[in-house]
């Protein structure tokens, strides 16, 4: 039964299932709301850490500039080879 705030009528005999039922439709209604607090805690957890964890927010993690020659020289593939390294480390954290 769900919670009803009429119940028990003033001046009423008591019921025990009556007081029961009530107790009962209290609980669901804090259960949902935790499950509810819950829930969007997880979410905003889980954004916090996405954005977090992104490779935009790494410090150290820029995007590659500039062309490359054909073919390419030493220092455009050690320049590759370091912003290789760079994304792989932000992937791992």
């Amino acid at each position: 039964m769900a919670y009803d705030p009429n119940l028990p009528a003033n001046n009423s005999p008591i019921s025990s299932a009556e007081l029961r039922s009530q107790f009962a439709g209290l609980k669901a209604l804090i259960d949902d709301l935790q499950a509810q607090i819950n829930q969007k805690a997880s979410l905003t957890d889980l954004n916090n850490a996405i954005t977090a964890g992104s490779a935009k927010n790494v410090d150290g993690f820029n995007e590659p500039d500039g062309d490359i020659s054909d073919p390419p020289q030493t220092v455009e593939v050690a320049a590759i080879q370091g912003k290789l390294d760079d994304l792989i480390s932000a992937l791992k954290h």
